[in-house]
Order: structure tokens, then C-alpha cells, then sequence
């Protein structure tokens, strides 16, 4: 056994989290790609926010060979969950769409220099690091260029903008003959042996290429120069929506900021589906989702011209809760907390 260098990293960021680290991820090598570390004595060191793969010395030959080949370079697929389920809560909305999922290429960083690279143009993970799914000719639209064969049940489909600025390992697709929606499709369905070979991922799919120059480099350089690939994620903003019901009820409450950033607006009262009634406070912004609010929001009440505290600190939002409202004839993600003393 050779000495163990490590290959590339990957690691997940997201804004909810106090560290900025996402935990609780989990990413699996597809099953081409595990047969080809398996072959290669490649190894994984998993962690709650991401993976390391390391390659032995001794199998440098044989990686370089895969790595040189231009029809079936080496390539490292995995798919992405996270075993948090309410991820889509917290997570801001423009990065799901139904039938498309999240793609993270390496081959869209520069590949010059080793480092910390993110996997998306923008500061974090957006609309633009979408992709559509194959599933039949009708996902061939005019504007759908290309193809990638990234396992042999998932094929992801690529709009033109997408092709120009990375056609590497993405196919052009003839929407002339009708036998190309038939024969992928063919082929999904030969390597679906089971259920669970249909699911997609929570999160993602991410693909690494090793370039015979990168290998050369991890090869004959330093242990600690190799690719460290991130992603970013940024919560997602909403409306705390305050209920205050029962005695917390007062026409005299309002609810301050100790801070003095936020500010919000009295809706009046409203009658509830259990029949009670509650008064109804919104904040004027959209507040971003933490996984440990740092907000101190008070409920006061005024007595005899002057405030006194009813509430010493007010519950803050949670990711558990969210609904699409129409306030003031707009629609917005609210935060819905009730208070009730």
C-alpha cells in the first residue's frame, strides 16, 4: 500500500448555520463511480458537511490512463442529500424547480491553480446552477442543447446558454431524430433495477474531473495542493408574522426591536379558526432564517403614557413553519409565531 494523498475536497456552506457550515450531508458515489475508486484504490473521508478523496501513490499509472482517456475521462459523480427535511424551508426558493435539480461542475472553475474554488458563478447556489432532468422526449424543448450521461439513470439536459459557456463532456442533441429521445430513454430504463434507482437527489449532483495535468501535479507536489471545491447556500428571507392571543391580546402592545434594525407594522385584529381573536404584527422586511435566531424582539405594552415589558424576549421564526400570504396585496413568505399568555 502506497501513501494516501488527498485528491480534492468538497464542502457545503449554507447562511442558516451559525458557523456557516452545512451538516448533515451525505454524498454518494454513483454506481460507475464507485466501481472506478474501487478498481483504482481510491478512499473517501466523509464529514457532516462534505467528503475528501484520496488516491494512492501507488495506483498513479493506472489513474493517469483513465484520466487520458478523451471518450471516458476520469470523472467523479456523486449525489447529494441532506438529512435535514425541511432543507427546502430554510434554504431560499430560487434553487428548486420541479424537474430540474442543482449540478456542480468542476469543470466550470479554473483548473490552472489548485484552492479553494466554488462551484457556482454567483456569491452563492442559484437559478443558474439548475438543470433539467431527462425522463422522455417531451423534456426536449427548443432551447435544450445538450446532453450529459451522468449515471446510467440520470440524464441531465442543458439549455444553450449552459452548453456555451461549459460544452465539455455534454453532447449535442439531434431534436431532427426521434430515435434520440427513444434510445436514452431505453437505456434509463435497463438501468433502473430498482425503486430507489429513480429517486433523485435532495440537494444535488456533483462532478469532479481529474485532468491528466491535475494528476500530474497531486502526484509530484505538496499533500496540502489539491482542489477544495465549495458550495454556498444562503437561507431563505422571510416575514415574521406575530399572533398575539389571549391575554398577550392588549390594544396598547406593540413589539420592539432591542436592537433598533426592525420594525413592525400592526395589521389589526383577526379572527382566528378556533374562534379567538388575535392582533396581528408583521415585520416591514423579510428577515433571513437562522438556525439559532440572534433577533431580540420584545412585546411592550404602554400603561398611563409610559412602555412596560409584557414579553422579555418573543419566540423567533423556525424553518417548520412557513406559509405563502398575501399581505397588503402582496405575496410573501411569512413566519408565523403565536404568542398566547
Amino acid at each position: 500500500m502506497g501513501q494516501y494523498r488527498p485528491m480534492f475536497n468538497i464542502a457545503l456552506e449554507h447562511t442558516y448555520f451559525d458557523d456557516g457550515k452545512f451538516p448533515g450531508v451525505s454524498l454518494t458515489p454513483t454506481a460507475d463511480t464507485e466501481r472506478l475508486m474501487l478498481n483504482n484504490n481510491l478512499i473517501t473521508r466523509k464529514r457532516t458537511d462534505g467528503i475528501t478523496v484520496f488516491f494512492d501513490n501507488d495506483h498513479i499509472e493506472s489513474l493517469q490512463l483513465y484520466a487520458a482517456d478523451a471518450e471516458d475521462p476520469l470523472r467523479i459523480n456523486f449525489e447529494c442529500d441532506s438529512e435535514h427535511n425541511n432543507f427546502q424551508n430554510f434554504t431560499t426558493s430560487s434553487v428548486f424547480e420541479e424537474d430540474k435539480t442543482l449540478f456542480f461542475d468542476s469543470t466550470n472553475t479554473d483548473g490552472s491553480t489548485f484552492g479553494k474554488k466554488y462551484l457556482h458563478d454567483d456569491d452563492f447556489v442559484s437559478s443558474k446552477d439548475l438543470v433539467k432532468y431527462f425522463n422522455d422526449s417531451d423534456d426536449f424543448g427548443e432551447d435544450q442543447w445538450s446532453i450529459m450521461d451522468f449515471s446510467g439513470t440520470r440524464k441531465l439536459i442543458f439549455d444553450s446558454q449552459q452548453t456555451k459557456s461549459n460544452p465539455y463532456g455534454k453532447r449535442r442533441i439531434e431534436l431532427s431524430d426521434p430515435s434520440t429521445a427513444q434510445q436514452l430513454k431505453k437505456n434509463m430504463l435497463v438501468s433502473r433495477r430498482a425503486l430507489s434507482d429513480t429517486r433523485h437527489a435532495s440537494l444535488g449532483l456533483f462532478s469532479i474531473l481529474i485532468t491528466p495535468d491535475e494528476l500530474s501535479a497531486l502526484h509530484q507536489g505538496s499533500t496540502q495542493a489539491y482542489n477544495d471545491y465549495h458550495v454556498r447556500f444562503q437561507a431563505r428571507e422571510t416575514y415574521w408574522k406575530y399572533y398575539l392571543v389571549g391575554d398577550a391580546n392588549q390594544p396598547s402592545a406593540y413589539i420592539h426591536d432591542v436592537d433598533g434594525k426592525v420594525e413592525f407594522e400592526d395589521l389589526g385584529e383577526e379572527l382566528l379558526s378556533n374562534g379567538s381573536s388575535a392582533r396581528i404584527f408583521i415585520s416591514k422586511q423579510a428577515l433571513p432564517l437562522r438556525a439559532r435566531a440572534k433577533q431580540k424582539f420584545q412585546l411592550l405594552v404602554k400603561k398611563n403614557g409610559r412602555s412596560k415589558v409584557y414579553v422579555r424576549r418573543l419566540a423567533v421564526a423556525s424553518a417548520k413553519r412557513i406559509n405563502k400570504q398575501i399581505v397588503n396585496g402582496n405575496e410573501l413568505f411569512v413566519s408565523e409565531i403565536y404568542i398566547n399568555f
